[in-house]
């Protein structure tokens, strides 16, 4: 501490002290020097104690520091554990957390971005795009250079699941007619056909108009829970809880799509470019899905669902299983008329037509003229 201080430097012990020529000491015995001695002591002895409790509060904030590196050191290694970080990792990241604090700054590390794929990116990119066209500046007007029915890529997974749905439907048709049931082997062999159908489809939708994106993606969300509403009624004890987190994706697919078409349409009629004969057939999809979404609740309600409804209503399995089945095959179908529309097999009115009359209202009013009948309810 006396070395310290300024004016307090005395000789390191075992060195004789060398005056300066020019300099004579007085005698130890003088009574000037000796007062001059004490007030000279005096002065020092309260540099010194200055100079101790500044060192002893440098000595605190340095510890102070040194706990809060600790500190901050100890939560990135715990921080790097927990995400799977290798102790290496957490030392590295230790110690650029101490070399911030000694230098005087505070370095954050860069948040870890979350990988989001891409097919979840173009659904949302396609949600929110509201301003392209409709399907042609002459949507009534057939294309003329488009390509046939026999050239489209039909030897593929996408493909035979296509024609083997159709197939499928053909024979469900006859079955809605003679009044049978369909049978396990029926429920489960279409569910692997409309999973194959719009699994195989995701790697070319993302080339399409964001409205032909927004409709596969809301039709996939919307098949997810009818596979599911159908395995739960072909075996309750396995698949009746598989309708809670599906029905969630119906739920937000619904969404996704009517906010999507409503803004549309909507700014189609603020620009006098609005079609009314849309209206018909999002109207009509609307009502079944809102029969949807009440059966939907109906079952979320009852955790008994399938053992409290065969007591009123029989038949209600075999309904939801047909009503599931011809749901299946509406919505592929619909895709399938889009796929022709922009290959250019089959466009403008005649496309729109199709699509509204028997992707819609004629499946829908053949299976209530087929099931009316049975003891059932949907809802």
């Amino acid at each position: 501490l006396a070395f310290a201080v300024a004016g307090h430097a005395g000789t390191p012990a075992g060195l004789p002290f060398q005056s300066s020529p020019g300099r004579q000491l007085r005698p130890s015995n003088s009574p000037e020097l000796e007062g001059r001695d004490a007030a000279s002591a005096s002065r020092g002895g309260a540099r010194i104690w200055a100079a101790a409790a500044a060192s002893a509060a440098a000595l605190t904030t340095a510890l102070a520091v040194a706990r809060r590196a600790q500190r901050r050191a100890t939560g990135v290694r715990c921080r790097a554990h927990a995400a799977g970080g290798a102790p290496g990792i957490a030392r590295t990241q230790r110690q650029t957390a101490v070399a911030a604090v000694r230098g005087g700054t505070v370095e954050v590390p860069a948040a870890p971005q979350l990988d989001v794929p891409e097919e979840l990116q173009d659904i949302g990119v396609a949600g929110s795009d509201v301003e392209t066209p409709h399907w042609s500046d002459k949507p009534m007007e057939q294309a003329k250079d488009g390509l046939t029915l026999e050239q489209l890529d039909w030897p593929n997974a996408h493909g035979f699941a296509c024609g083997a749905s159709g197939v499928l439907f053909l024979g469900e048709l006859v079955r809605f007619v003679l009044g049978q049931p369909p049978s396990d082997v029926e429920c489960y062999f279409a569910a692997i056909c409309y999973a194959v159908i719009y699994a195989s489809r995701f790697e070319g939708i993302r080339t399409l108009a964001p409205h032909f994106r927004v409709t596969f993606y809301a039709t996939t969300g919307w098949t997810i829970y009818y596979i599911a509403h159908l395995l739960a009624a072909t075996n309750p004890d396995i698949f009746a809880h598989s309708v809670y987190p599906a029905g969630i994706v119906f739920l937000a697919s619904s969404i996704y799509f009517y906010k999507h078409w409503t803004e549309r349409m909507y700014r189609h009629f603020v620009e006098d470019r609005f079609r009314p004969y849309y209206v018909p057939g999002l109207a009509g999809l609307m009502y079944f899905h809102w029969l949807d979404t009440v059966d939907l609740f109906n079952q979320w309600l009852d955790p008994q669902y399938w053992e409290h409804v065969v007591v009123d209503l029989p038949d209600q399995a075999w309904t939801i299983q047909d009503v599931r089945l011809t749901g299946l095959f509406m919505s592929s179908m619909a895709l399938f008329m889009i796929t022709l529309h922009n290959k250019g097999v089959l466009t403008g009115g005649t496309n729109t037509l199709i699509t509204v009359l028997f992707t819609i209202f004629v499946p829908a009013l053949f299976l209530t003229g087929t099931h009316a009948t049975l003891q059932a309810s949907f809802p």
